[in-house]
């Protein structure tokens, strides 16, 4: 009995410790995401749409940086048909948070593309989220935004950061999404809430 008590508050330190392998699942499957979102962008920098095929969700939004919004074939299509050609995806400052079968990433990237008025460059932040489907994550849903030539993307007060910082990862993402439903209610002539 006596040792059964000394043994007992290791037991229970033990039983309360998130398990080590918890934080490497986190880590691999933040691993994974990137891996990913890399295949992805070289895949469209390719232009090789059988490769496309196997990272998107069957229910892809792709919302671009003009607000224009595609289904996974229209993405795919556009892609083949080399409507827009991507040039070059450099990304960078690239945030990976995971769960339970959801990935939110969120970034900002250096983007060449080319279509009928021509070639240019410019820098987008971007919010991507993945679905884990059959043991793969599949890009689910992406929106960017594209940052003025003078911008660096971080404003004083006021600005895009200040509202990040106040609002936290959360509050600003809602606010996103509802800005993105305004805008394309409005397209869509849907009733505004």
């Amino acid at each position: 009995m006596r040792s059964a008590t000394r043994f007992l508050p290791l037991v229970l330190a033990f039983a309360c410790t998130p398990p080590a392998s918890r934080a490497i699942k986190r880590i691999t499957a933040e691993s994974e995401v990137r891996l990913a979102q890399r295949q992805r962008f070289e895949a469209m920098m390719k232009q090789d749409v059988v490769a496309l095929d196997t990272l998107l969700d069957d229910e892809l939004d792709y919302i671009h940086t003009g607000g224009d919004l595609q289904s996974r074939s229209q993405f795919i299509d556009m892609i083949r048909k080399q409507t827009l050609v991507y040039e070059s995806i450099a990304p960078s400052e690239v945030r990976v948070r995971v769960y339970n079968g959801l990935a939110l990433a969120t970034g900002r990237a250096q983007v060449r593309v080319r279509n009928a008025a021509g070639v240019s460059s410019f820098q987008i932040r971007f919010t991507e989220v993945y679905v884990r489907r059959d043991a793969h994550w599949l890009l689910t849903a992406w929106e960017a935004t594209r940052l003025s030539a003078n911008s660096a993307g971080e404003r004083s007060r006021g600005g895009l950061a200040w509202t990040k910082q106040k609002l936290g990862a959360f509050g600003f993402a809602a606010n996103r999404l509802e800005l993105l439903y305004r805008r394309n209610a409005r397209r869509l002539q849907m009733p505004v809430r």
